[in-house]
């Protein structure tokens, strides 16, 4: 369906994210098929650092152990699930550093106070 009107989402959604807790890996097995894993517990940021929400990150195999607390941006890919359904999937988590709030609005700020 295509309309002529765009219309803006109802919601902010996450574009960064801040690691809080960086989980151990552990050593599973789900019917005798041994496994890794790792979770990652993050505030959901947009793109001004507004936090949005809290929530845990399954970290892909090939990050495991490498990821720290810090702010991150998720690169996301796509695969067909078992069900056929494509759905979107955790590829990376590109380090992001934060701009830093400017020095000279804070001593504007106290000296008008003043």
């Amino acid at each position: 369906m295509s309309t002529d009107q765009v219309q803006a989402p109802a919601f902010v959604l996450p574009s960064l994210v801040q690691v809080i807790i960086a989980g151990p890996v552990l050593d599973k097995a789900y019917q005798d098929r041994k496994y890794k894993t790792q979770q990652l517990e993050c505030i959901a940021l947009d793109d001004t650092g507004q936090e949005l929400q809290v929530g845990v990150i399954k970290v892909p195999t090939h990050l495991h152990g490498q990821i720290s607390r810090g702010f991150y941006r998720p690169v996301f890919g796509m695969r067909v699930n078992r069900e056929r359904v494509i759905e979107p999937v955790l590829i990376d988590l590109t380090p992001y550093k934060p701009a830093a709030a400017p020095a000279s609005s804070s001593k504007s700020t106290a000296a008008a106070a003043a």
